[in-house]
């Protein structure tokens, strides 16, 4: 008949806490052989494991449809559009409606397609307005600073979240 013996192995101190990984020797005749040759480790995940497992994955699948489907109900509330230009409201767009509308003489062309806003065409050097994409979602802005231009995406139902830290 085989038997085991318990005994620690490969500890490691982290801080203030050591933790040991239990190998179990193998008893021949009685006797305890060599751990290096016949150790056997075992690792068992309890009952009480699977339960904080499954705890935490629905718990952030959880926060994560949350926020996603908050900013899709978000996204539909949104109705217009505030341009600014040198910190005053230069103009107010409606996204209601798909268009291209012409700003500062020529100098930037801002698109309106299916309640998204981007800017199209620049004569700003480095073309970060440009390339920030399209914008959808409440309180999202694209920033034109050599022109001083400012296109922010307004609603009056949504309340305005600055952001979400996971």
């Amino acid at each position: 008949m085989e038997s085991y013996t318990a005994v620690p192995s490969d500890c490691t101190r982290i801080g203030a806490v050591l933790i040991c990984r239990l190998g179990f020797r193998k008893n021949v005749d009685g006797v305890n052989t060599n751990a290096s040759k016949h150790r056997v480790d075992i690792y068992k995940i309890t009952f009480v494991d699977v339960i904080v497992i499954i705890c935490i994955l629905l718990l952030s699948s959880g926060i994560i449809l949350k926020e996603k489907l908050g900013l899709i109900w978000q996204s539909e509330k949104v109705t217009n559009a505030s341009v600014y230009h040198d910190g005053k409201l230069y103009k107010h767009l409606k996204l209601a409606e798909d268009q291209e509308i012409i700003l500062l003489n020529g100098k930037m062309v801002v698109e309106i397609k299916g309640k998204k806003v981007r800017v199209k065409k620049s004569e700003c050097p480095r073309q970060l307005c440009v390339n920030t994409g399209w914008i959808r979602h409440t309180g999202e802005a694209i920033i034109c600073v050599p022109f001083k231009t400012v296109i922010e995406i307004k609603s009056a139902d949504a309340p305005v979240v600055d952001a979400v830290v996971f």
